[in-house]
């Protein structure tokens, strides 16, 4: 139960974490006025915050299935006499065809809105200490 969508997780990771960098420094290098060398700050406010939002519209449907994995009912009746929860879902297909089937294509974007809200700013923040952390260090 501890690991339960493990894998799931590293397979939203892996494309997240690909497209927020590759948006953040694509952006970042189009954004930066010619013959600068360094962004000013709201050059990488920006990105950062682009960035963020795409990462997060691109794989909510991913999240959605991880989440829909990962939670247990309280309802849930324990599935034998060992007392252990019942999985709510036999497979990652099962979970995305059921889900779907009962609520429709919107579920998979459901909260895109409020997160893509909440990663503007915090992306645009981290990424911004993570470019100064980097100055600071030396890379």
């Amino acid at each position: 139960m501890l690991f339960q969508g493990a894998k799931i997780t590293v397979f939203r990771e892996a494309p997240a974490f690909t497209i927020y960098m590759l948006t953040f420094t694509s952006l970042r290098r189009r954004l930066t006025p010619s013959g600068c060398t360094d962004p000013p700050l709201s050059v990488d406010l920006v990105a950062g915050g682009a960035a963020g939002v795409t990462s997060w519209s691109s794989t909510m449907p991913i999240d959605v299935v991880k989440s829909r994995l990962q939670s247990v009912s309280l309802v849930d009746p324990p599935s034998s006499a060992s007392g252990r929860l019942a999985a709510r879902y036999s497979s990652v297909l099962d979970c995305v065809v059921r889900s779907w089937r009962a609520e429709g294509v919107s579920v998979f974007y459901r909260g895109t809105l409020i997160s893509c809200m909440r990663a503007f700013p915090t992306n645009a923040i981290v990424l911004v200490v993570y470019i100064n952390g980097l100055h600071i260090l030396g890379g």
